[in-house]
C-alpha cells in the first residue's frame, strides 16, 4: 500500500471557530482501513466538532481532509456519503411514523421496472438483508414508533451500513443498547473491520473502548493530547488525559444518614408491562433499581409519575396515600422524573437554558396569570454554577450546547423543583466522565439534604458507587435486592440474570 492510501481517514491540523470559541484547534486524527479508531474527550473537548467535519456538516474549517490519500472538500452531508464516509449519530436520524424499510432505502427505494412505481418486494428483500447484518429478525413493515429504542439504534446502524461506506463514524452507538446488544454489535464491527472498513468509534464508555478499538486519541479543550495504541494504555491513564484525575474520584459518596420512609409503593401493576411491584425509599437514601433490558424499569418509572397509567397498586409520600394522575399531580406531591430521552420528552431543544431550567416550575414563579422569566434569573444562575453548565449564558438555546450541558440542564430543571423525590432514568446516558462526576454530586447532594432519589440505570459502576440499596427486577418482577455492602457489578449483573446471592 502506497503512502497516500495507507489511511482511508486523514485530517491533517484541522480547526474550526465558533463566535468567541475555538471548538477545534490544529488536531491531526486518521483512521487506516481495518482499524477501530477510538476518539475520546470530556463533552466540549472537541469531538462532536470534528466529527460534524468528517460528516460534512461543517466547511469553515482550516486544515485537510483526505480520503484514501486524496483530498477532499466535505461541504455537505452528501459530499461525505459520496466519498464513503457513513455516520452513525448518537441521536437517532430515523422517522419514527414510517416503516423501517422506509427508513432503511429512504431516497433509494427500488422501483419497478421502467415505472415510477415502488418494488415493494424488492424492499421487503432487501430491507430484511439489511436487518440479518445487525441481527435483527423483524417486519420490515413495522414502523418504526412500534420498536424498542435498543432496535430502533440497530436499524439505525443498518441504514448506514446500506450505503457501503469505507469510513464509519460510529457517535455513542451504545447507548440505548442492552449488553447483549452491545455484544452483538461489536461481532458486527469486528466483521467490518475484517471487511477492511475504517472505523472512528466515539464512545464515554472507555470499558468499550478497550474491547473493541485499536487505537486511541485524547481530546481535551480542543486539542490533540495523545494517540496511542490501546495495548499501551490503563483506563487510569486515559482518565487522567482526559481529566487530570484519577479514575477513583468519580465514585465518591459520602455517608449519609437514612432517616424514615419517604417515599413507598405497593402492588403497582400495568398489565403486559410489570405486576405487583413493592418497594420503599427513605430519606437519604439512593435506591437502585436494576435489570436487564425489557425488565420493565422504565415503564415502571413513567407509570409512578403519572405518565402511564397504572391498572392497579398504590403510592404512598411520608406515609400518607397519594394519587397521580400526571405530572402536574407529582410535582405538586414533590416527586419528579427525569427521562431517559433528554430530547424527545425532557427539553424543549429551541428553548433557551433559562427556560428549559424553570419549565417545571413556572406556576410557582407566576403572580396570578402573568410570568415574567427575568425575573428569575438568579435562580437560573445558581442551578448553572451547581451543576458546571457551560457556556454561563441564560439566554443560550438548549440545542447549541453539548449532550453533557443539555442533560445537565435537564438535571437543573428538575432540581429546581426543591423535590422530595427525585426519580432519575439513566442520568448520566451519552454524557462524558467530567459531566457524568458533576451529575453524581447532584445525585449525592439531593440525598445528603434528606431527599429520596431512585436511581433506574444500565450502568452498573454508576449504581455500585451511588446506591444505598439495589432493587432487582426481572420480567416485569421484582425478584429480590442488594444492601450497599454486598453490591459490586458482578453481583447486580448475576441478580438480573436471576443468578447469584441477593435477598428474594
Amino acid at each position: 500500500m502506497s503512502q497516500l492510501s495507507e489511511f482511508a481517514l486523514e485530517m491533517k491540523n484541522v480547526s474550526k471557530s465558533f463566535p468567541g470559541t475555538l471548538a477545534v484547534s490544529d488536531v491531526s486524527f486518521s483512521v487506516k482501513p481495518g482499524e477501530v479508531h477510538a476518539l475520546v474527550g470530556e463533552n466540549g473537548a472537541g469531538k462532536s466538532t470534528l466529527m460534524k467535519i468528517m460528516a460534512g456538516s461543517f466547511t469553515d474549517y482550516t486544515g485537510e481532509v483526505l480520503i484514501g490519500g486524496k483530498p477532499v472538500t466535505l461541504h455537505s452531508p452528501a459530499a461525505a456519503k459520496a466519498n464513503g464516509i457513513g455516520m452513525i449519530y448518537q441521536e437517532l436520524s430515523l422517522a419514527r411514523p414510517i416503516s423501517i424499510e422506509e427508513n432503511l432505502l429512504a431516497g433509494r427505494l427500488p422501483r419497478i421496472k421502467g415505472t415510477p412505481l415502488i418494488d415493494w418486494k424488492a424492499v421487503a428483500g432487501e430491507s430484511k438483508a439489511l436487518l440479518e447484518r445487525v441481527g435483527l429478525d423483524l417486519d420490515p413493515g413495522m414502523a418504526i414508533s412500534e420498536i424498542s429504542q435498543c432496535e430502533a439504534q440497530l436499524v439505525e446502524i443498518a441504514k448506514v451500513l446500506g450505503g457501503n461506506p469505507a469510513v464509519l463514524v460510529m457517535d455513542e452507538p451504545t447507548s440505548a443498547l442492552s449488553s447483549a446488544e452491545v455484544a452483538r454489535l461489536f461481532d458486527i464491527i469486528r466483521q467490518l473491520k475484517s471487511q477492511g472498513i475504517a472505523i472512528a468509534y466515539i464512545s464515554h464508555h472507555l470499558q468499550e473502548i478497550f474491547e473493541i478499538a485499536d487505537t486511541i486519541t485524547v481530546m481535551r479543550d480542543g486539542k490533540h493530547v495523545k494517540t496511542c495504541a490501546v495495548k499501551d494504555v490503563s483506563t487510569e491513564n486515559v482518565v487522567e488525559l482526559m481529566v487530570g484525575r484519577s479514575l477513583g474520584e468519580f465514585y465518591s459518596k459520602k455517608e449519609v444518614e437514612i432517616g424514615e420512609e419517604l417515599f413507598r409503593v405497593e402492588n403497582l401493576s400495568r398489565y403486559g408491562f410489570f405486576h405487583n411491584i413493592n418497594f420503599t425509599v427513605r430519606s437519604g437514601e439512593i435506591l437502585g433499581v436494576c435489570g436487564l433490558a425489557g425488565a420493565g424499569r422504565t415503564e415502571l418509572a413513567r407509570s409512578v409519575i403519572g405518565i402511564d397509567p397504572l391498572d392497579s397498586g398504590d403510592v404512598y409520600i411520608n406515609r400518607g396515600k397519594v394519587k397521580i394522575r400526571n405530572m402536574g399531580d407529582a410535582i405538586d406531591k414533590g416527586v419528579v422524573y427525569l427521562t431517559e430521552s433528554r430530547k424527545i420528552d425532557g427539553l424543549a431543544l429551541p428553548l433557551t437554558i433559562a427556560e428549559n431550567s424553570l419549565a417545571g416550575i413556572i406556576p410557582r414563579l407566576s403572580r396570578g396569570p402573568l410570568y415574567v422569566s427575568r425575573k428569575n434569573r438568579g435562580k437560573v444562575f445558581e442551578l448553572i454554577d451547581a451543576l458546571s453548565i457551560y457556556p454561563r449564558d441564560t439566554e443560550r438555546p438548549v440545542h447549541n450546547l453539548s449532550g453533557g450541558n443539555q442533560q445537565k440542564v435537564l438535571m437543573a430543571k428538575w432540581m429546581a423543583a426543591e423535590p422530595k423525590v427525585m426519580i432519575l432514568d439513566e442520568p448520566t446516558r451519552g454524557v462524558d466522565i467530567g459531566a457524568k462526576e458533576i451529575i453524581h454530586r447532584a445525585i449525592a447532594a439531593l440525598a445528603a439534604r434528606g431527599n429520596a432519589v431512585i436511581l433506574f440505570t444500565s450502568d452498573l459502576p454508576e449504581m455500585v458507587g451511588l446506591c444505598d440499596r439495589a432493587v432487582i427486577m426481572r420480567q416485569g418482577h421484582v425478584i429480590g435486592g442488594i444492601e450497599r455492602k454486598n453490591m459490586s457489578e458482578r453481583s447486580l449483573l448475576l441478580a438480573a440474570n436471576g443468578e447469584g446471592e441477593f435477598v428474594a
